[in-house]
């Protein structure tokens, strides 16, 4: 491997999953499927509800946005931007993310939330040619990810 072809390492990376509760909602379809499918089988409602519980839980993990912070850019999801463009974070509270995610909220905002998360970051944006005035993402730890893009 070259130099180019190497990995930046990652300062801060975290996977934003619902909480539990969203995952024990979720296997409450098992005993619903297996009541459906009574009449005709049990066998084929509880295979029917494993299959169901499994592929959401899979798509619930899966589709979770990932935030990976390196030295040069920050990526939330499938969406990267450089560090260089980006200002000094903002942590926003429980106590401010009903606001944030509501009427402060401006429309041209790039916006990644995950419900059950009641806590999240405001990124300035400072690129002059960029739209977008801020990214709001939520994150489980907003004051280590704050950290780590304070770093270099």
């Amino acid at each position: 491997m070259t130099e180019l072809e190497k990995p930046e390492p990652r300062l801060y990376n975290e996977r934003v999953l619902p909480n539990f509760g969203t995952f024990a909602a979720v296997f409450t379809l098992l005993p619903s499927t297996m009541i459906i499918a009574e009449p005709f089988d049990i066998r084929i409602g509880l295979l029917i509800g494993i299959l169901s519980v499994g592929t959401i839980w899979a798509l619930l993990f899966y589709r979770a946005p990932r935030i990976q912070v390196s030295r040069t850019e920050l990526t939330v999801g499938r969406v990267s931007i450089q560090r260089k463009l980006i200002g000094d974070p903002e942590v926003i509270t429980k106590s401010q993310i009903f606001a944030e995610r509501g009427t402060k909220l401006d429309p041209a905002a790039h916006k990644v939330f995950q419900g059950t998360v009641q806590t999240a970051i405001k990124i300035p944006i400072t690129d002059p040619e960029d739209p977008t005035p801020y990214w709001l993402v939520s994150t489980r730890n907003p004051v280590k990810l704050a950290d780590a893009l304070r770093r270099f």
